[in-house]
């Protein structure tokens, strides 16, 4: 076996480890509290379904931001770990560099940032759609990462996600948009669907090193608490029309 095949298969295995450890700490972090929270504030099917749409919507939305303002901002350890996957695609090193978070630790972190905020509405408000929030939130992260990996590893995508392999490798070849990994919901709000179109000569190909965005970390912070605050309103707007009419 030459070196650089031994290098790809020890890098892909080394990679599909921190994989299986980063969807089982999402499962530890999301799904089972979600499973407690349950117990703790009973819910109707009906909630469980709409706290699990909110979740997934909350999911991209958190990964545009965090793509778009923390990972290409190159002086913080985020953006230069997010660099070397942009610099690595092609290369025997690439497997290495896919997966989202060096180690589950920093999985723990997101969703500790993420989960805290929804824990304190339900415990809150007893709503009744916290338990789906967090379950959505777990669902989108472990399917964003197999999908990511299976884009730039070449693996087996169902029908409806192929044309996500392009809108993906698009982002790196001008890294200026196209922020979402396959689900290009906010990257369409915010008018980052498309890559700002350059001259074809200057066109980088996807083996270079993607150009790094100017940091907005307080635009980045603004909608992040945006998030939090549609997340209070939609949790006591459910309140209020969920609870029974007082009769006269």
């Amino acid at each position: 076996m030459h070196a650089a095949e031994q290098s790809v298969l020890i890098a892909s295995a080394r990679a599909r480890s921190i994989k299986r450890k980063n969807a089982l700490t999402a499962m530890l972090c999301g799904a089972f509290p979600a499973l407690l929270l349950s117990f703790y504030v009973p819910s109707r099917p009906g909630r469980w379904l709409i706290g699990l749409a909110i979740g997934l919507v909350w999911a991209n939305a958190f990964e545009y931001f965090y793509h778009r303002y923390l990972l290409h901002w190159t002086k913080t350890s985020f953006g230069q770990g997010h660099l070397l996957h942009h610099s690595t695609v092609g290369t025997p090193q690439e497997a290495e560099h896919v997966t989202f978070g060096e180690s589950p630790r920093y999985v723990a972190l997101l969703f500790v940032i993420n989960g805290l905020p929804v824990l304190a509405f339900e415990l809150l408000g007893r709503v009744g759609i916290g338990a789906g929030i967090l379950l959505g939130f777990t669902c989108y992260f472990v399917l964003v990462e197999e999908i990511h990996w299976r884009i730039h590893l070449g693996g087996w995508l169902p029908w409806g996600l192929c044309a996500a392999r392009d809108y993906h490798i698009a982002h790196h070849d001008i890294p200026d948009g196209c922020f979402n990994v396959y689900l290009p919901l906010f990257d369409v709000l915010f008018g980052t669907f498309k890559p700002a179109v350059v001259p074809a000569a200057s066109q980088s190909s996807r083996h270079t090193v993607s150009r790094p965005l100017k940091p907005r970390i307080v635009t980045w912070l603004f909608e992040e608490i945006f998030l939090y605050i549609l997340l209070a309103w939609i949790s006591l707007i459910v309140r209020y029309y969920s609870q029974p009419s007082g009769k006269a």
